[in-house]
């Protein structure tokens, strides 16, 4: 499914992935090494990343696993409707010797974000809500209740982050809603109440990053359904694509011996997160990021996205992935960030203790991804990193026709 034919020509990943690149590595081995010939001529010697086939990827994983010193690293290349490589390296926990597989669960942040938008497409494609569908138009009760200035929010404003909501709830950090036991729907209602009582942050029709409005979102998507966010986004996007091996929340929560932990730096050392840390995101902002999956589960996603992104009519209509992939903002379209020049879109995903980024080119029909189990700023290069070099295997293998 989703085949279509490549186009010529697969340009470099400067544009997205910017200094982070070509600054942001220490020396390793395949850094580009200047060399002084006898003759004091200088030449460089490029980079050596193989190429897709060949079954280096693990070593090329565990390189920069090592050079950035993070617990493990995993990543795969969709080119068209196929899964070319996946891999991964490392452990699942620092402080044991269980190795990740390739079947292991990872969480991925925000990247929920872009499936919650995909959500809303599939409804409003089904004539349930619109895309500007207003806050007092699917919440009427709360009219003359919340700062009249919300009430005509609009879906696409909450999608596009242009909302004017704060990122966050002040009481998302307070342990009130972990120590919550409604259900999510509930605690979701109660959740817009609040972010609806706020002050704005900033102009409406100005981009912040918010999750408190993606849960709005998904909380408009749960109201006019009548079902969770949970619910929805199983029912809507992982059941059609074949994603089997879902999770809200970390995965290692349930399977401590057998999944990946995400992990913090403390004192100079990885501390493997576990449930008496407290420092997971309450359940209740799902919407904005509490997806946990596998690496074949996304390249499913992926290679959706990127048929979508062509033309293609799948999960959702080609109008819809056009509607999704549309800046409203310069920084931002509905659930994926995009590059100025619009050739290009992702999302990455950082929950505190994983770290996900990936990129999409629907000209190159191509679409790279890669996880890390950690945080600190090496988790964000060398998830940068092994994306720039599945791009760069990517593009010897397929060298005669670029």
């Amino acid at each position: 499914m989703f085949l279509r034919q490549s186009r010529l020509a697969f340009g470099w990943l400067i544009t997205l992935l910017g200094c982070a690149l070509l600054t942001g590595c220490n020396n390793s081995d395949n850094s580009i090494v200047i060399e002084k010939s006898a003759n004091e001529d200088i030449t460089v010697t490029p980079p050596r990343y193989g190429k897709v086939g060949d079954g280096l990827l693990n070593e090329q994983l565990e390189a920069i696993r090592a050079e950035f010193a993070m617990p493990a690293l995993g990543g795969f290349i969709v080119y068209g409707d196929e899964l070319i490589e996946l891999d991964v390296a490392g452990v699942r926990v620092s402080t044991g010797q269980a190795l990740v597989t390739k079947l292991d669960k990872w969480s991925i942040g925000s990247f929920s974000k872009s499936m919650t938008a995909t959500v809303a497409a599939r409804l409003v494609e089904q004539g349930l809500i619109r895309f500007d569908s207003r806050v007092s138009d699917v919440f009427p009760e709360l009219i003359g209740k919340i700062n009249p200035e919300f009430e005509s929010v609009t879906l696409t404003a909450l999608l596009s982050m242009t909302s004017g909501f704060k990122r966050d709830l002040d009481s998302m950090y307070s342990g009130k809603w972990h120590l919550d036991q409604r259900g999510m729907v509930e605690q979701r209602y109660a959740w817009t109440q609040e972010v609806l009582t706020t002050q704005p942050e900033v102009t409406h029709g100005t981009y912040l990053y918010s999750n408190a409005g993606y849960v709005v979102a998904g909380h408009m998507l749960e109201r006019v359904t009548g079902q969770s966010w949970e619910a929805l986004v199983k029912q809507e996007v992982f059941i059609p694509l074949g994603m089997e091996n879902i999770g809200f929340g970390p995965a290692s929560y349930g399977d401590p011996e057998g999944q990946p932990s995400g992990h913090q730096m403390r004192e100079g050392q990885w501390h493997p997160i576990t449930p008496a840390d407290r420092v997971d995101l309450p359940n209740v902002v799902g919407p904005a990021g509490l997806v946990s999956t596998t690496l074949t589960d996304l390249s499913y996603y992926l290679r959706a996205y990127l048929a979508g992104a062509r033309g293609g009519d799948n999960l959702i209509g080609a109008n819809s992935y056009t509607r999704l992939l549309t800046p409203v903002s310069p920084e931002y379209g509905l659930g994926w960030i995009l590059t100025p020049n619009n050739n290009s879109f992702h999302h990455n995903g950082f929950t505190g203790t994983f770290y996900l980024d990936n990129l999409v080119l629907p000209e190159k029909n191509i679409a790279i991804l890669a996880v890390t189990n950690g945080d600190t700023s090496n988790a964000k290069q060398a998830v940068e990193k092994a994306i720039q070099v599945m791009q760069q295997r990517f593009e010897a293998q397929h060298k005669d026709n670029l």
